[in-house]
């Protein structure tokens, strides 16, 4: 069909795309939008609020937001990743036979503010993942960006349902948090919060902790608390000004309470950057506390070493469990493997246990907001970011579509990283796109084989984490390279084994990461 003379033709351009992470559980975040917008959330939960509506979000999820209109975002996970695609509409028309452009206003007609229901959620995700890191190569021309995303923005209608209304108890429920992050600073009655929800004080408390895990108070609180790290930050600040500030009234509570869920006293908490650190980890956290620029007083190492026995790995714990109390730390910061001394270290100084995750993010941000590197963590993020994109185009090059393979001897037996459940197969796998082996496991972390059965890995390169702790491991290692399934190994013919260091332990800090990164980088220079 040929264009009409003087009639305009509208078209939604790519202004930009951006990848976002906020890591501040339980805050509220205001954004302002230029113009209409795609959110499309890959990690985390919460919730979002659009002209005084409440939606709950979750992974895979895309909403658009048509308009300049303000959002909120109030996670309730500790955080949440995702893409920011900023649109703008443009018309065309033609007369006197040129073609003549302008901007234009949000057109209501090609798409409603709110959730998107899309059929195939999951590949629509992957088309934006491919566009934002198409957008990051100079070598993708513009024109190219733009027609793929007319291609995304073509398949949308088709792809969206009929909106699914939300049940009347979660809506509610919905509705019901949203005011308690407006109104946290003032008395809050539960029979407020019920009537916003549309039922009994029993049924909505039933219905909330059914919901959320927890009680509307709780929630509630750790509002509060999220609320009172701003102006614990400010200077000078006064506790029980703060307190009251917040909505708790009465300091000694709202310590108490800040405590219990932070894990240190406010005190603390307003003196944090200038506290003698101590650590008591297997994952690395004296390393993520030098790449935030703090040096620990000391390094207990609680691991257990099944060839050093119960009675030898007991005199090693005693032994830096002393010298730790000699060093005179205000803080230890812990991980899960030393719950069993916790007792003792909390004896020493205030210690934080760390909630188990295989996130290592998640571990990092939280050692920086116990130490206040909140800033310095989100610029090491970038950071590596920046450079597992330099390094995955790198060996996209060098490596191409060969399969790369992990595995280390480990308790007499030969360990093979998994695909999933790791900071290192994370790194290797998801954001470098390293193709893993056919004997590398898709589903769990590690799949372990003897060494005297241990099959033929069909992959291109494989990479031997040689850590040897007895020397049993050692003859084991040695007798590894003598059988027939070594030498019918392809890395092996194609001369493509490296022996690396710990990767399995360096993944759990950036500094590691990076290192990981500099030895990939080199191999195949």
């Amino acid at each position: 069909m040929l264009p009409v003379q003087g009639q305009e033709y509208s078209l939604l351009m790519l202004s930009s795309i951006r990848k976002r992470r906020f890591h501040k559980r339980n805050t509220l975040h205001k954004k302002n939008i230029p113009g209409d917008m795609l959110f499309v959330v890959t990690q985390g939960r919460g919730i979002l609020c659009i002209d005084n509506q409440a939606i709950p979000i979750k992974p895979n999820q895309s909403f658009y937001i048509a308009g300049s209109n303000p959002i909120e975002v109030m996670l309730e996970s500790d955080f949440i990743e995702f893409y920011l695609l900023v649109i703008r509409r443009v018309t065309f028309s033609k007369k006197k036979g040129s073609w003549h452009c302008a901007n234009a206003a949000s057109d209501p007609s090609l798409f409603q503010t709110g959730k998107l229901q899309l059929k195939q959620g999951k590949q629509h995700l992957e088309s934006i993942e491919q566009l934002y890191e198409e957008c990051r190569s100079r070598s993708v021309k513009e024109l190219s960006i733009q027609l793929k995303f007319q291609t995304l923005i073509q398949e949308m209608p088709g792809e969206v349902l009929e909106p699914i209304e939300l049940e009347d108890a979660s809506k509610g429920i919905d509705q019901s948090i949203t005011y308690m992050y407006k109104h946290f600073s003032h008395k809050i009655k539960l029979e407020t919060l019920s009537d916003i929800a549309g039922l009994t004080p029993t049924s909505y408390s039933r219905s909330f902790k059914k919901a959320k895990n927890m009680s509307p108070v709780e929630y509630l609180n750790h509002i509060r608390i999220d609320a009172s790290k701003e102006l614990l930050q400010q200077d000078d600040p006064s506790i029980k000004d703060i307190s009251s500030a917040v909505g708790f009234g009465n300091e000694f509570y709202f310590s108490r309470m800040f405590k219990n869920s932070f894990g240190i006293s406010p005190t603390m908490y307003i003196k944090r950057k200038q506290l003698k650190v101590a650590v008591a980890s297997c994952f690395r956290f004296q390393d993520c506390l030098r790449d935030l620029g703090v040096e620990d007083t000391y390094e207990l190492n609680g691991y257990q070493h099944l060839e050093l026995g119960i009675e030898e790995n007991k005199r090693r714990i005693e032994v830096q469990l002393a010298e730790l109390r000699d060093c005179r730390p205000e803080l230890i910061i812990a991980d899960y493997r030393h719950l069993p001394i916790y007792n003792q270290l909390k004896l020493i100084a205030p210690t934080v246990m760390v909630d188990f995750s295989m996130d290592w993010r998640a571990y990092f941000m939280r050692i920086a907001e116990l130490v206040g590197r909140e800033k310095e963590a989100q610029q090491t993020f970038s950071q590596l970011d920046l450079r597992v994109k330099f390094t995955k185009d790198a060996l996209m090059d060098k490596v191409g579509l060969q399969s790369v393979s992990v595995i280390r001897l480990y308790s007499q037996k030969i360990r093979v990283q998994g695909l999933v459940d790791h900071p290192l197969s994370h790194l290797l796998y998801t954001e470098l796109g390293l193709k893993p082996g056919s004997c590398v496991p898709l589903n769990v972390r590690t799949r372990e084989f003897a060494v005297e059965v241990m099959p033929t890995f069909d992959t291109d390169f494989l990479l031997i984490d040689k850590r040897l702790t007895s020397l049993e491991e050692a003859n084991l290692y040695t007798n590894m390279f003598k059988g027939t399934s070594w030498d019918a190994m392809k890395a092996v013919q194609n001369n493509q084994v490296r022996v690396i260091p710990n990767w399995i332990s360096m993944s759990w800090a950036p500094s590691g990461q990076n290192q990981i990164l500099d030895d990939l980088l080199q191999w195949h220079a």
